[in-house]
């Protein structure tokens, strides 16, 4: 079961690029100057909101986990 946790971990990171990237493209902006032009409290708020999503997302899929399991 061990693997499954990655593979499941990886899902979203996969998913939360590909959106990311698009809207991106969409409104023209490249990463490489956003990166450039943010500061330190910046991006230190963006990975603890990162880090928030992510519990979030862990949370949400041990709740569909539990669900499924009580419903077999």
């Amino acid at each position: 079961m061990g693997g499954d946790s990655s593979k499941n971990q990886a899902f979203p990171d996969k998913v939360i690029k590909l959106m990311i990237d698009d809207i991106f493209k969409r409104n023209n902006v490249k990463p490489e100057k956003v990166k450039e032009s943010l500061s330190n409290e910046q991006k230190q708020m963006l990975k603890e909101m990162v880090e928030d999503l992510r519990q979030q997302v862990d949370q949400f899929n041990k709740g569909e986990k539990n669900t499924n399991k009580s419903s077999e």
